[in-house]
């Protein structure tokens, strides 16, 4: 049998087609490979970047509280010992006469100023360096803190924990995040909302910890994301981000704001294990 030039032709033309066809597979698996190899190195690369402004923030973030404690501490140990110590002079003053009413209003004027500035100041070390937060966790903390603004008559604020197992186990870092989250809440509800009432509940739900937080003031007057740029809520989103944390600003159904906070158990238990 004897094979034609058109045989030849038709056989070769299929070789070339076939060459033609694994050269061109060939280059796009490369592509593909290459691709997904810059993909892979970009995410890499964000990721890493990611990691280190969260490296960052950390570091500011404890720089910021190393700085708190050590105000705190001074403000307690130095200015309200020497307050202290000046009221016990005022105190050993005598009157010029038992009938020195002068002297007497002077001294019950001066022990009430002075009262008032020692409650001053153990109120700002407080704010600063809360103790109760690093003896007691945060749940302690956060009830103090009501407790506290609820005697001022500022706002009547409900607290429900339904975590405490799982809130005794964070460590101190999480702890103060929250507890500064929770304080800028209450600090932004008070100044700007016109609220009388607030609320705190904390629950796990699955694998998480759900922390919510409500106010009957006049809600939001811009838009969430114009919210969002604020810089009480930009500090918010910082710390919480710092310990992977996420927020939703719940729906205004009626007058009032809302927020509700999720903090995955993983996350606690990674950071309680350093």
């Amino acid at each position: 049998m004897q094979i034609t030039n058109n045989d030849n032709t038709a056989v070769l033309i299929i070789l070339a087609m076939v060459g033609v066809f694994i050269l061109v597979s060939a280059f796009i698996i490369y592509s593909v490979r290459n691709q997904n190899r810059l993909l892979r190195q970009r995410q890499e690369f964000q990721q890493a970047q990611i990691a280190h402004q969260k490296e960052l923030l950390r570091a500011t973030i404890e720089m910021q509280e190393a700085e708190r404690k050590r105000i705190g501490q001074d403000l307690h140990d130095d200015v309200g010992t020497t307050i202290s110590g000046l009221r016990l002079l005022i105190e050993m003053f005598k009157p010029t006469g038992p009938e020195d009413e002068s002297f007497k209003e002077f001294t019950h004027s001066s022990k009430s100023i002075i009262d008032k500035i020692v409650k001053d100041v153990r109120n700002i070390s407080h704010n600063l360096s809360p103790t109760t937060l690093r003896y007691y966790g945060l749940a302690s903390a956060i009830m103090e803190h009501c407790g506290i603004i609820n005697q001022s008559g500022k706002l009547a604020i409900t607290f429900e924990n339904e975590a405490e197992q799982e809130l005794s186990a964070f460590d101190i870092n999480t702890a103060t995040a929250l507890y500064r989250v929770f304080e800028e809440l209450l600090n932004n509800t008070i100044k700007h909302s016109g609220a009388s009432r607030a609320s705190i509940s904390i629950k796990k739900e699955g694998d998480d910890i759900l922390f919510n937080y409500s106010d009957n003031g006049k809600g939001l007057l811009v838009s969430p994301e114009a919210f969002k740029k604020g810089m009480g809520m930009q500090n918010i989103e910082s710390r919480l981000l710092n310990i992977n944390a996420t927020y939703v600003i719940l729906p205004d159904e009626s007058k009032g704001f809302g927020i509700e906070i999720t903090y995955p158990i993983l996350a606690a238990k990674v950071a309680a294990n350093g």
